[in-house]
């Protein structure tokens, strides 16, 4: 009898694939940790653009034209004859005085070289910020608050104050523009030269750039 003859065997089944993941329909949602990184970042970003436009406004401040802390043009029209006694500007906190041959050579100024010309002197007493007025009669200006005095070219008379009168600085121009003259220092001491305002135009009062008066 012939054997039988074995079985054929059994086809393998093809691995079955896996399954493709779906398309993409959008984009990928952020993670919180990504979120609150974005927000630090936005946050830091906004502090630091605070602090730097802080830092510019009070570094380089602004002051418009005619405002006290700017330049305040005075038309020649305006500027005091010499020797007249002094015209106030209460908007630049000023008086302009042109010194003359007569107030130049004051006693009073106890031998201090004091210039001809125009000066714009702070109105601010340097005492303790009284605001000092002009007495016509007595040709000087006069504290009511301590009683300290100045001559009209801003020298100190007499008074706890113990320095001369604050100045600011002036610029003659002529018509063009052009600078005929500046307030300088008086033999590099604290002291403010006046300015020949000869053929001036208008004058530049920067209230921004104070001269302190020299100790009297």
């Amino acid at each position: 009898m012939a054997a039988e003859a074995p079985a054929a065997p059994a086809p393998k089944k093809a691995p079955e694939k896996a399954p493709a993941p779906p398309a993409s329909t959008g984009p990928v949602p952020m993670t919180r940790r990504e979120f609150l990184y974005y927000i630090w970042g936005a946050s830091m970003l906004l502090f630091g653009g605070q602090a730097a436009t802080s830092l510019l406004w009070f570094a380089y401040p602004r002051f418009r034209a005619g405002t006290f802390g700017g330049v305040f043009e005075v038309d020649a029209s305006q500027i005091p004859a010499p020797d007249s006694g002094p015209k106030a500007f209460a908007g630049g906190r000023f008086w302009l005085i042109n010194i003359g041959d007569e107030n130049k050579s004051d006693p009073r100024t106890d031998g201090i070289q004091t210039t001809s010309g125009v000066k714009a002197l702070y109105m601010v007493c340097v005492h303790l910020g009284c605001l000092y007025g002009w007495e016509p009669a007595q040709n000087r200006f006069n504290c009511p608050c301590h009683g300290s005095m100045y001559t009209p070219s801003g020298h100190r008379i007499a008074g706890p104050a113990t320095r001369n009168l604050d100045c600011f600085e002036v610029e003659a121009v002529d018509a063009s523009g052009a600078v005929l003259a500046k307030t300088d220092k008086l033999n590099g001491s604290l002291e403010a030269t006046a300015i020949d305002v000869t053929n001036a135009a208008k004058l530049k009062v920067n209230t921004g750039s104070r001269i302190m008066g020299q100790p009297a």
